[in-house]
């Protein structure tokens, strides 16, 4: 006989169990929300399988992960309400540019990049953490256990990875007699949360309570994405896929929601017109990231100006960190659907 639904903040027994919620629907959540991981998994076994790198990675940076960067200009410096509320911030990408090059030009370029390299999996760990947070907002689990439980199995899942390739790769930190040890205490901390974590889903499936399975499926596919082919280039290329991916999706469904409101051209401006069809988004990120961040670097290639570009992935971070916020934006959260 199965037993009785439990509540996972209390432990009593639940009226009946809720079907999942998805953030956009079943089949669009795990196309792209969820089953776009398999597109860093073919990008990874293709590298294996000996296919040339060269034509990959400018599949990644030319038509997803570059564009994702730059759509973010769609619903900040195109939609003039938006304008009117974030001010100043829209001009953080001028001392952004200056920092890479006054780096490179005082001797720490090599510094300069690894902290480039690290800022980005940093900010893929917080989208991946936002999505998380959606599905759990989505489907009412507020059990402060699994908030925990989660929290470190995902932000480990991520940063662990990150942490064993600095520690192997920098000679400064690698000849430090403690790394190793570091390194091991790491990966065995490691398995015992994910064991702690597994052994977490097991008991409340087994007892019947309602799994978040959104959720579940969202962090064993991410954490699966992160095993594969050795090299900084492949890693990025396989995680950049899977969050590219997801970026565009849910940004183009917060566009279309947000700016085909009644009223909308005339309080967000430009950004209605962008919103208007898929091709025309599309078009204005991979158009914006080619003019500013790939064509100057093929007409003039120099460490400086490498270093200058990353400005513009430095301020779709921070941008990032300002214009997602679920709780305290009532127009955002109808925008994707929470309400």
């Amino acid at each position: 006989m199965r037993s009785a639904t439990l509540s996972p903040q209390t432990g009593l027994p639940l009226a009946g169990a809720q079907p999942a919620r998805w953030i956009i629907s079943r089949e669009q959540d795990l196309i792209w929300f969820i089953g776009s991981s398999l597109a860093g998994y073919l990008a990874l076994g293709l590298l294996a399988a000996g296919a040339p790198i060269l034509p990959i990675m400018l599949f990644w940076l030319l038509l997803v992960d570059g564009p994702h960067v730059l759509s973010t200009v769609t619903r900040t410096y195109f939609d003039k309400a938006e304008r009117s509320r974030l001010g100043w911030f829209l001009w953080i990408p001028l001392p952004l540019m200056l920092a890479g090059p006054a780096a490179a030009w005082t001797g720490g370029a090599a510094l300069f990049f690894l902290f480039a390299v690290c800022w980005q999996h940093f900010h893929i760990v917080k989208q991946h953490f936002g999505f998380m947070m959606l599905y759990k907002a989505k489907n009412q689990e507020r059990g402060r256990v699994d908030f925990l439980l989660d929290r470190w199995f995902l932000l480990t899942s991520l940063f662990v990875p990150l942490g064993l390739f600095v520690l192997r790769t920098q000679p400064a930190i690698s000849a430090w007699r403690p790394s190793g040890l570091l390194a091991t205490a790491a990966v065995w901390g490691y398995v015992a949360l994910a064991a702690t974590w597994l052994a977490r889903q097991a008991r409340k499936l087994g007892a019947g309570i309602p799994m978040n399975w959104p959720k579940l499926a969202l962090l064993a596919l991410l954490h699966a994405s992160h095993y594969g082919a050795d090299g900084i280039v492949r890693a990025a290329i396989a995680l950049g896929l899977f969050h590219s991916f997801q970026y565009h999706r849910l940004m183009w469904f917060h566009n279309h929601n947000r700016y085909t409101q009644p009223g909308a051209e005339e309080r967000n401006g430009a950004a209605v017109w962008l919103a208007t069809s898929v091709p025309k988004y599309l078009a204005a990120a991979i158009g914006f990231h080619f003019v500013l961040s790939y064509l100057p670097q093929f007409l003039f290639p120099s460490v400086m100006l490498q270093a200058a570009i990353w400005g513009i992935p430095f301020t779709h971070y921070m941008l990032d960190a300002r214009i997602w916020h679920v709780r305290s934006d009532q127009e955002l959260a109808a925008a994707l659907r929470m309400r």
